[in-house]
């Protein structure tokens, strides 16, 4: 029956029409958010009024360290702007994850960034999990 297909939101990385230097940008404004919350000097001349940081979007932050995962939070959904998901999914990875203790300043300088840009949520249609499972990996 129609009427009782199970619908599946799949989560897709996007890349939200970002020009090369875009993801420079967003790398420049997390770890400059992550400073300022230690108390590190880091500087960065990013323009945060730039119209496309003001749309809605939505990031997970990943911190690693010595190529081990340190630090990752994120949001599934768009529900702020994406320079505020950004700076708060930053300082929230570096201070917040459960899995860590709380990044320290004489850390900062050893710890890389990543940033994942999620597009906008899609509905699939399917008839069960593995069909959901086909489409998520086409």
């Amino acid at each position: 029956m129609a009427h009782l297909l199970l619908h599946y939101l799949i989560l897709l990385q996007g890349i939200l029409n970002m020009q090369p230097n875009r993801g420079k940008e967003l790398l420049s404004i997390g770890r400059k958010a992550i400073a300022r919350t230690l108390n590190v000097v880091y500087r960065s001349d990013i323009d945060e009024h730039a119209p496309w940081l003001q749309e809605l979007g939505a990031c997970f932050v990943t911190l690693m360290q010595d190529d081990q995962l340190r630090g990752c939070i994120g949001s599934p959904e768009a529900q702020r702007s994406l320079l505020m998901d950004v700076k708060s999914n930053a300082v929230s990875a570096a201070l917040h994850d459960p899995r860590f203790a709380p990044l320290r300043a004489a850390e900062f300088d050893d710890t890389d960034i990543e940033i994942s840009v999620l597009s906008p949520m899609l509905t699939m249609v399917v008839q069960d999990e593995a069909d959901a499972l086909v489409l998520s990996h086409s």
